[in-house]
């Protein structure tokens, strides 16, 4: 079997980009004391805390508070789900990657979400942009569930609800205010 060299994938000789330790340390998010963005979502307030998302990694904090704000190409979040909770259905103009980490969760998606698939932890999925889609903790446990947005920019921009869900939680909501915005009293 003879292969072809790709010149790209030459290794060179070289030395490392300088790194202090305070700067990576800058480049440290601890699962354990990770924030809730209460404000994140607006369907969070009606959820009574049975869902929270927590952005780990989301540059210049676009997607909200996160303790690496670097720049990246991407987002990454965790969300806590109560069994049975769901987020509103939604798109987004670029490509969303999940990953249940300690509970079953099934996806739906379509116009309808008569489609769906169940995912075991450490499953993947990477869900095409401009698809509707939710998913919910099947386990009696709370669930996590880690996003990866495949979007650099912020990652609020673009979505696309059904007239339903935005006459429900959007109309009259300050998306800029995402990340800051406090639940209803």
């Amino acid at each position: 079997m003879t292969s072809t060299v790709r010149p790209e994938h030459l290794r060179r000789p070289g030395r490392s980009a300088p790194c202090t330790r305070a700067q990576m340390l800058a480049r440290v998010a601890r699962f354990a004391t990770r924030a809730a963005d209460p404000g994140a979502f607006p369907d969070l307030q009606q959820q009574g805390g049975r869902r929270s998302v927590s952005y780990l990694l989301s540059p210049g904090r676009l997607g909200g508070p996160a303790p690496i704000d670097q720049p990246h190409n991407f987002h990454l979040s965790v969300s806590t789900l109560a069994r049975g909770v769901r987020p509103t259905v939604h798109a987004h103009p670029y490509n969303e990657v999940f990953m249940p980490l300690n509970a079953r969760f099934r996806l739906f998606w379509g116009d309808d979400l008569a489609e769906s698939i169940d995912l075991d932890p450490f499953d993947l999925v990477s869900v095409p942009a401009g698809v509707f889609r939710t998913f919910e903790n099947l386990d009696a446990h709370e669930g996590l569930m880690v996003a990866i947005f495949d979007h650099g920019g912020d990652p609020h921009t673009g979505i696309v609800v059904p007239p339903d869900v935005y006459e429900r939680y959007y109309r009259g909501w300050n998306p800029g205010m995402v990340g800051v915005q406090t639940p209803a009293e």
